[in-house]
């Protein structure tokens, strides 16, 4: 009888073992495989993949929520959430710290039928003990973003005469501050947690943030641009001006806004750009419109000029959100239906269901150009609410895993439910679907 016993185990160790190794031997295939052929995922893989960071993510309840990417470890972080006959409150935007311990997040309550009548700011940690409401507001806040300490989270409202208000309060609600006002208002936080680089509508100008606020104006003349940008060294700044030339152009300036250099020559009607992770690079989007949310031309420059630029030819691109790793840039553009990506519901024009835009999610090599198709799906609306001003949003959240090996995407089920999916960046698995949800991000770390 021991040697049975023994010799089950044995088997039953031997087969951990077999899958210990498949698993791992399929993945490494799957990376070698043509582009657009798929390898299906199943809960095996899903248990025994090395879990890299969480991703927080608002649930179809209205609540948010952390997840690993093995759709384990789930941990409510609200509670509240409901919609009655006649009243409602649910939650949005779940955006990690730079630490990745902490999550802000915002609250909408109000009547059915109408616009939310109150907001909320709140901070908590990952573990969702110890919620905190930082803010309590009538007016909506637009956007928000940690400050590089931890410590802040700063915030544009609209205000009563038509202009946005930028201020800055503490993850635990003291010290609210009223930093600066303007329309449209858009910013970048130094590494040094103190220094604001903000585009207020035609001014550019830097903010140093204490217990006063200092003001100090570039002379710059201002183009058709969304969000500035300071390199990860906070060394030097990106911001979109009239050239010495007399041109439109991306400007590279020091931490100052002097000893300026243009990194562009072509013409463009609008300019988006973001730093890579590590600072060697630049990726810009050019588009002949002036509209937010328009197609265009993807570009990565290294600003030292000592290599080529990398040029996407032949697709119109809404928007991109560099790896953690710099290597990669992945990208949005028009979507055809294909297999193996998430399944899309029937579009409904009347916007009362999913939403009517397919996209197709590529990852391009920042250093050769070449690139290849993840997915095409179907967006939520409130993922795709994030896209036209990915710029600024490049700045507070990410789509990619820590380890850069990931991408997580909110898109419609077959049946029309929302959900948040995991989609492998070689393009090479099935997406895995995580739970039901309207838009996930996951953490920096």
């Amino acid at each position: 009888m021991k040697g049975i016993r023994m010799n089950r185990t044995a088997r039953r160790t031997s087969r951990w073992l077999l899958v210990c190794i498949l698993v791992p031997l399929a993945l490494l295939a799957s990376a070698c495989l043509p582009d657009g052929v798929r390898v299906p995922q199943n809960q095996i893989a899903a248990a025994l993949e090395r879990k890299v960071g969480l991703i927080a993510y608002l649930s179809t309840d209205g609540n948010i929520y952390t997840i690993d990417q093995g759709a384990g470890r789930k941990t409510q972080i609200t509670h509240n959430a409901y919609i009655s006959d006649t009243t409602f409150l649910f939650y949005g935007l779940p955006t990690w710290s730079p630490d990745s311990q902490s999550l802000a997040f915002v609250s909408y309550a109000g009547s059915r039928g109408q616009n939310p009548s109150s907001m909320g700011l709140y901070t908590a940690p990952k573990d969702g003990k110890g919620v905190t409401q930082a803010l309590t507001s009538t007016q909506p806040v637009v956007y928000f973003s940690w400050s590089p300490d931890n410590r802040h989270v700063s915030f544009i409202s609209a205000t009563n005469n038509s202009t946005l208000a930028f201020q800055v309060i503490g993850a635990d609600g003291a010290k609210q501050q009223l930093v600066d006002a303007g329309s449209p208002y858009y910013w970048a936080w130094a590494p040094d947690g103190h220094t604001v680089l903000a585009h207020n509508g035609a001014h550019l100008s830097l903010l140093q943030v204490g217990d006063s606020v200092n003001e100090q104006a570039l002379n710059f003349d201002a183009q058709a641009f969304r969000a500035p940008a300071f390199s990860p060294s906070g060394k030097q700044m990106l911001v979109a001006a009239v050239s010495a030339a007399g041109q439109s152009a991306l400007l590279l300036a020091d931490a100052q806004g002097q000893n300026v250099k243009a990194l562009t020559t072509e013409a463009f009607g609008n300019i988006a750009f973001t730093w890579s992770p590590d600072g060697q690079r630049v990726a810009y989007l050019t588009s002949n419109s002036g509209t937010a949310g328009s197609t265009g031309h993807l570009v990565v420059v290294d600003p030292s000029g000592k290599s080529k630029p990398v040029a996407l030819t032949g697709t119109d691109v809404y928007a991109f959100f560099w790896s953690p790793d710099s290597k990669s840039v992945a990208y949005f553009s028009q979507g055809q239906p294909a297999a193996g990506a998430p399944a899309t519901a029937t579009p409904d024009p009347s916007g009362s269901g999913s939403s009517s835009v397919l996209l197709k999610l590529s990852v391009l090599d920042a250093h050769s150009g070449a690139s290849h198709s993840v997915a095409t799906f179907t967006p939520s609306e409130r993922f795709l609410d994030v896209l036209p001003y990915f710029d600024q949003y490049n700045q507070s959240l990410t789509i990619w895993s820590p380890d850069s090996t990931n991408l997580v995407v909110s898109a419609y089920r077959s049946d029309g439910v929302p959900c948040v999916w995991v989609v492998n960046a070689s393009g090479h698995l099935t997406p895995r679907l995580i739970d039901t949800g309207w838009m996930g991000f996951w953490s920096w770390k």
